[in-house]
């Protein structure tokens, strides 16, 4: 299913299978980064690891 465009691109759904640890993890960073979801906070950590011509 394709989602709205960010970042000039589109988004489409991705399931995946975390721990508890890991849950709890990406919901304080959440909250650190004031993202309005669990995927917002992925999002956005891939893009500051990736080099800025990809």
């Amino acid at each position: 299913m394709v989602r709205k465009k960010i970042y000039s691109e589109s988004k489409r759904r991705f399931t995946m299978t975390l721990t508890e640890t890991a849950i709890n993890w990406l919901q304080k960073k959440q909250m650190e980064m004031q993202a309005g979801s669990l995927s917002d906070v992925i999002e956005r950590m891939a893009r500051e690891k990736l080099p800025k011509n990809e």
